[in-house]
């Protein structure tokens, strides 16, 4: 969730359910295809490459961060139903369709739509909070064993700089490889400018960087941006939750729902 979310995606409108939407956050999903894809990922690690990922609904799960907003929203205003609401409800970006899924009333939805967005767009996009946010099953082995083969990992998020210093402490408090590493992290210099904007932007930072031989990204758009722009780059698409826009993956780009491997073992229901 790099953009704030459109208009449309607080008001839960038929467009948006006619839109291609996301599959949801499944952390501790794992198949032979994933496996491919991940070994995939690393094959393309070496000294001279640069691995771009994206953070949030990619290396991080948000949800953690929104759980803790709404339930702050629900003590702020004493409204107990919010408490209700757990990440297992969250599929896209739509705040009344989250809501609606925890079994919040429709009435009191519309009511607090407003005052709720704007409580939320405080916090959400504020450095403190993204110390809620936890990092994707395995994500972090994933970062530091691009690492330790010597491809430069570069975070490339739609987090603007009055979040930095929040999401450095993230990085380095859960044990990804750090800017003292040789790691770099950039985010875009005004929190208003489009995700897809930046991302096109920094595109000539990342190449001054090595190689760009991995990107990982959770947005069609962007995922689409990668592919256009380095033909012989791996481009994965990490399927979480992503913006309301029209655009789909290439159907070339392969797809991941997260970072476990069948050899995990991990066996952890994903809530529908």
């Amino acid at each position: 969730m790099d953009q704030p979310l459109p208009p449309s995606a607080a008001t839960a409108t038929t467009a948006d359910s006619a839109a291609p939407g996301p599959e949801g956050y499944a952390p501790f999903a794992s198949s032979s295809h994933q496996d491919q894809v991940l070994e995939r990922v690393l094959g393309r690690a070496g000294a001279g490459t640069v691995a771009v990922l994206d953070l949030d609904g990619c290396l991080f799960d948000t949800r953690w961060r929104q759980v803790q907003i709404l339930r702050e929203y629900a003590s702020h205003r004493d409204l107990p139903h919010l408490f209700t609401v757990g990440v297992q409800h969250f599929r896209d970006w739509s705040l009344s369709h989250t809501l609606a899924r925890a079994g919040v009333p429709g009435p009191l939805i519309q009511e607090i739509r407003t005052d709720l967005r704007a409580f939320w767009e405080d916090r959400f996009f504020n450095s403190a909070y993204v110390g809620h946010d936890h990092p994707m099953p395995g994500a972090v082995r994933l970062a530091r064993a691009l690492h330790a083969a010597g491809t430069v990992v570069a975070y490339l998020t739609g987090r603007d700089r009055g979040m930095h210093p929040g999401t450095q402490a993230a990085l380095d408090r859960f044990g990804f490889p750090q800017e003292a590493e040789g790691a770099i992290l950039l985010t875009k210099p005004d929190a208003a400018m489009a995700d897809e904007a930046w991302k096109a932007q920094a595109l000539p930072q990342l190449v001054a960087l090595g190689e760009p031989a991995v990107f990982l990204d959770n947005e069609p758009v962007n995922v689409n941006l990668f592919r256009r722009s380095f033909p012989r780059a791996l481009v994965v698409f990490v399927s979480t939750d992503h913006s309301f826009r029209p655009d789909r993956p290439h159907p070339d780009i392969p797809r991941v729902r997260g970072f476990l491997r069948t050899t995990d073992g991990v066996e952890v229901p994903d809530p529908a």
